[in-house]
């Protein structure tokens, strides 16, 4: 972790775009430094958990470095899907749990200094239902928050629950820029007419945002 009393810890973090740096320290010597081209605090934990099962296995630190230098993520995780002429990126992430949303903002943030557009598909009535409170919480860190319809997958509609729940509260807690499009095949074209240069947008959910992004591409590349 990053906190003094863990045995393998990372020290001077250090954000750049989808890069994290940090120094490796284990039992309070410093290793050396370790690259991961992902960004985000939670990615550099992940990465210790992994180093602290390579150095279990005795696994030599240079090739601790080098693996996880090589390691560029996975699809649906911070998965950079395109950047349009006025760079613009379109991003694309499985979040679907408000701890998920709020590290993925975060890193977005942490790592660039964009104004970040936020789209979420929430998936699961009851998911939205228990939650979207803390769903709220957590877009606080978005510029901009699109909300479309929930993803029900394998649920049936609950009564009163739809996804202009987070959007009411999102907005009780006084975010001035958030708005519900229950057609998620209507988003590309409002954020034609309200993305601008450098802008960061982030579809995010586990369900079929995800074929929004290619829309989004061709829309703002025209």
């Amino acid at each position: 972790g990053i906190d003094k009393n863990a045995e393998v810890r990372a020290l001077n973090l250090d954000f750049k775009n989808n890069k994290s740096k940090f120094i490796l320290s284990v039992n309070n010597k410093e290793k050396g430094e370790v690259t991961i081209n992902v960004p985000g605090e939670h990615n550099v934990k992940n990465a210790l958990g992994a180093i602290a099962l390579a150095l279990e296995l005795d696994i030599p630190f240079k090739q601790i470095q080098l693996g996880l230098k090589q390691y560029t993520g996975v699809r649906r995780r911070f998965d950079i899907k395109y950047t349009t002429n006025n760079n613009i990126m379109i991003i694309d992430d499985y979040a679907h749990h408000p701890t998920e949303v709020f590290v993925t903002l975060k890193a977005a943030k942490d790592g660039w200094h964009k104004r970040v557009i936020a789209v979420f598909q929430p998936h699961l009535f009851s998911r939205t239902r228990d939650f979207y409170k803390d769903f709220a919480e957590a877009f606080l860190m978005a510029d901009i928050l699109i909300i479309t319809d929930i993803y029900g997958a394998r649920e049936k509609p609950i009564n009163n629950i739809t996804a202009e729940i987070i959007i009411k509260e999102v907005q009780k807690k006084g975010h001035k820029n958030a708005i519900y499009i229950p057609n998620q095949n209507k988003i590309p074209k409002y954020l034609k007419d309200t993305s601008i240069a450098n802008d960061m947008i982030i579809t995010m959910g586990a369900g079929n945002i995800w074929r929004q992004c290619n829309k989004i591409y061709e829309v703002l590349s025209n």
